[in-house]
This record gives C-alpha cells, sequence and structure tokens, in this order.
C-alpha cells in the first residue's frame, strides 16, 4: 500500500460538497484526490473548479476504467451495490457512504467479496466516530443489567438546516417552499425512512447493544408510514425499542438521542443537526452519589464526525486499524432493516389496510 493514495469520488451533492470533499482536501497529507463523477454538468463543473480538481466524469464506470485510484469514495444516494462491486473488480478499496445497500444479499455478496479481495469496504456511519458516543457504549458495556435503550428521532425537512451553506446546484434548482407531501406510500418507508434516516439508529443499537439480528417483539409504521417503531428484547436482560419520524414541517426542530437507562445511572446522548458543523453531541449522565442526585454533561469532540470517519478509513488502510464500520457489519444493517419493513407490512396487512 502506497503511503499516500489517490481517491476519486463518485456523487457530488450537498454531502459531498459540505462534509466529505472538504475533509478529503484536508487530508492532503495521505491523498490526492484525482477525478470526481457527478451526472449532472453543471454541478461536475462548478465542485471541479470550487474544489480544483482535474478529473471530471459523468459515468463512474467510465472513470474506473481510466487508471484507477487506489480508493473510490462513493458518496450518491440511494442503492450502492452497482458502484461498489464495479470498484472492488477494479482492485480499489471503498468508503461508502450508508446504506451500502437495499438488499441483504448483495450486502453479504459484498462483504464476501471485500474479503476474498483483501479489500477494505467501509460503510459511512458517521455517528460511531463521535466521542460522546464512545462514552456511552463504554457506561452501556459496563452494565451487567438489566439495561433500557431507547433510540428516538424527529426529523424536520432539514433543508432550513443547510440553507446558509453554498452548495453547487443543478439549473433551474429553486429552494423547497414547502414541505413536500410525506408519507403514505411502502417506498417512502423503505428508502427515507428506514434506509434514509432510521440506519443510524440501527446501528448504533447494534453497537450500543451487540445485538446483530434482534428479535422484534413489536413492528409497525407510524402515521401512514412518516415513521416506523420497533421494539426487541435480549436474555430478559436487554429492552431496546426504536422510533424514527420524519415531520413535514420545521415544527419541534430536530431531535435525534439516545437513553440507556441502567441500575445505577440514566444516560442521554442528543445529537445535533449534522449540518450544524463545529455544534458537538452532548452526553448527559445522572445518577446517585451518595444520597444526592448529580447530574453531569458533557460535550463529545468538536471534530466533525465526518472528518474523523475519514481519518479511520486512511488508518485502516495505512496503517492496519481495524475497520469500525466494514461491510460485514452493515450486511447486518442491511438485514435487520429489511425484516422492519416486512414486519410493518405483515402488521398493516394483518389490520386488513390497503
Amino acid at each position: 500500500m502506497p503511503s499516500r493514495l489517490t481517491v476519486d469520488v463518485v456523487g457530488c451533492g450537498e454531502i459531498a460538497q459540505i462534509m466529505h470533499l472538504p475533509h478529503l482536501l484536508e487530508r492532503s497529507d495521505v491523498c490526492t484526490v484525482r477525478a470526481i463523477c457527478e451526472r449532472d454538468p453543471k454541478v461536475l463543473k462548478g465542485v471541479a473548479d470550487r474544489f480544483g480538481i482535474a478529473g471530471t466524469f459523468t459515468d463512474h464506470r467510465e472513470m474506473l476504467r481510466t487508471a484507477p485510484a487506489d480508493v473510490l469514495v462513493v458518496l450518491s444516494s440511494g442503492d450502492h451495490a452497482g458502484i461498489v462491486n464495479d470498484a472492488l473488480d477494479a482492485g480499489m478499496d471503498v468508503f461508502v457512504e450508508k446504506p451500502l445497500c437495499y438488499s441483504a444479499e448483495d450486502a453479504h455478496a459484498i462483504a464476501r467479496k471485500a474479503k476474498a479481495a483483501g479489500r477494505t469496504v467501509m460503510v459511512g456511519y458517521s455517528r460511531l466516530f463521535d466521542t460522546a458516543f464512545d462514552a456511552l457504549r463504554e457506561q452501556v458495556r459496563r452494565e451487567p443489567g438489566p439495561v433500557y435503550v431507547r433510540a428516538e428521532a424527529s426529523l424536520p425537512m432539514d433543508y432550513h438546516y443547510r440553507a446558509h451553506l453554498d452548495v453547487v446546484r443543478p439549473d433551474g434548482w429553486t429552494p423547497p417552499a414547502a414541505a413536500p407531501e410525506w408519507g403514505g406510500s411502502w417506498e417512502y418507508l423503505r428508502e427515507e425512512v428506514l434506509f434514509n434516516l432510521a440506519i443510524h439508529e440501527v446501528y448504533c443499537l447494534r453497537v450500543l447493544t451487540g445485538v446483530r439480528r434482534p428479535e422484534f417483539t413489536m413492528v409497525t409504521d407510524v402515521l401512514n408510514r412518516r415513521g416506523v417503531e420497533a421494539v426487541w428484547q435480549e436474555n430478559g436482560n436487554l429492552h431496546v425499542s426504536m422510533g424514527v419520524l420524519t415531520l413535514d414541517t420545521i415544527a419541534g426542530g430536530y431531535v435525534e438521542e439516545f437513553r440507556a437507562v441502567t441500575g445505577s445511572a440514566t444516560h442521554v446522548l442528543e445529537y445535533p443537526s449534522i449540518y450544524l458543523k463545529n455544534v458537538p453531541a452532548t452526553l448527559t449522565t445522572s445518577r446517585l452519589d451518595g444520597g444526592t442526585l448529580v447530574e453531569n454533561s458533557a460535550p463529545g469532540s468538536y471534530v466533525s464526525p465526518f472528518k474523523a470517519e475519514l481519518d479511520h478509513f486512511f488508518d485502516v488502510l495505512l496503517d492496519g486499524q481495524d475497520c469500525l464500520s466494514p461491510a460485514a457489519d452493515a450486511a447486518h444493517d442491511v438485514e435487520t432493516l429489511n425484516r422492519i419493513l416486512a414486519a410493518a407490512k405483515d402488521r398493516w396487512e394483518s389490520r386488513g389496510r390497503q
């Protein structure tokens, strides 16, 4: 493995411009961004000019055919199975934004393929790379039980959290004047609620509890498929619940938290919107100390989790560190999300809905 890596990037949308590309360029000590790929020609040119990137492509397959880089960073939306497989076939290591893909079969196949090729496929699970999450995980793992863990997310239309950021837009783009008509379809529940949003809660709960394949006691959609609720238990000592709700307006603000209640303390980890740069997550712990209720709050790192996860990716490739979010783990999350979807559909149909 060379000491300085070449990097190709697929997808130049908002999250790439706001987070990943700036952080990649900050790591000029270990990598050079060789080329970018984006289907929209205006965005492609604007991003290349803004970040000083020479190579530009509108088709990732053409980019991979022209002397592929050491690493492919996949930042496009949706199912990434095809792009990741193409990168592995080209002999590249891969960093891919969540979700890895939509199919559990595809996800497990990618994990096997990466292992057989001796390549790293790391999934962008940014919540894991916040020091406040590390602190919560250590608290939960030290507790023998019983433990109650609750993940709660109420997520409004997030444009208002990023409207102040300068982003290259496609021709004809206009700011949203009103929230879209959300909910009402299984496609929306699958792609937006589960694989775009609830995936964060699923992988965090897996890491916090160590349960890779939860056995659900209850799963239901929420408010006509605007959200999802799921509950599972383990060994009589662990109770886990998750609620994710999308909101049509800004009302209620952004809420994303993990609450762990043990026999000795209550821990609450609160995440801000990812678009509020330099606003850290906060972990608050309440417990009795000598008969007095004591509460302590501590912020996580002010380093962006998006930077921290890319730093970790390069440490994996260059220093041989174990990957904290490999494709093999992501495959379990893809399977869990599909099982939640199937259970929600079964419950809906058993109640005679259409």
